[in-house]
């Protein structure tokens, strides 16, 4: 697993960068302090996911996401560290296709367990800010609220459990079908509620009574 860790704070990266080689040696680990910086340490070190702070001096992370995004690099997955109050950058990433969000004071198996979740294919958003973040996401009107597709049985199901956290794996297990299965499911979902990913299929599901937060 290739990791590139940005953020303009030398001790917080180099405080992640020892937490995940202990957590894992195999990690092979890169350090950019901007967005700028990362922007072109990519163009010869390829990495397999991005940690990046959404504040910093430069180019930002939301700068830099933004760009990623629209490149050539647009499929390596980004997980954006935020702090608890800083839900309009968390809003403002998710927009640009954010893959996942993580607090700055998250434990070292959070973020290994959001790394692998985003290098999986689907998104992670941190314990701490999941609720907040969900709730700012179920306020937003979507054109594609107004559609009326309407879903199957099982696709609904699926839903439910998408909603519920229920990784592919469980999914299928839950159900008795086939990992492919559910990601035909998922993709079927998609095209339906015009949502353009996981986070916006959560929000789907909440705005038209399919899923209700606790």
């Amino acid at each position: 697993m290739k990791i590139l860790i940005v953020d303009d704070h030398f001790v917080f990266r180099e405080g992640i960068h020892l937490l995940l080689k202990q957590y894992n040696p195999v990690f092979e680990i890169a350090e950019a302090s901007n967005g700028r910086e990362a922007l072109s340490l990519l163009r010869t070190r390829p990495v397999d996911v991005i940690l990046m702070d959404s504040e910093m001096p430069e180019m930002n992370g939301t700068e830099c996401l933004k760009e990623l995004k629209q490149s050539k690099y647009s499929d390596i997955p980004v997980i954006m560290l935020t702090m608890h109050n800083q839900l309009n950058h968390m809003m403002q990433a998710y927009d640009l296709g954010a893959n996942g969000y993580l607090t700055k004071d998250s434990s070292i198996k959070e973020v290994v367990l959001a790394i692998e979740t985003v290098t999986q294919g689907e998104e992670y958003y941190a314990a701490a800010i999941r609720t907040p973040f969900l709730k700012e996401l179920s306020k937003r009107e979507h054109t594609f609220f107004d559609k009326t597709n309407k879903l199957t049985v099982r696709e609904i199901e699926v839903l439910q459990m998408i909603c519920r956290e229920f990784s592919t794996e469980e999914i299928a297990s839950t159900l008795f079908v086939s990992p492919l299965t559910i990601n035909n499911h998922r993709r079927s979902l998609i095209s339906k509620t015009g949502a353009k990913n996981v986070a916006g299929l959560v929000t789907y599901a909440i705005r038209n009574g399919l899923f209700v937060i606790e």
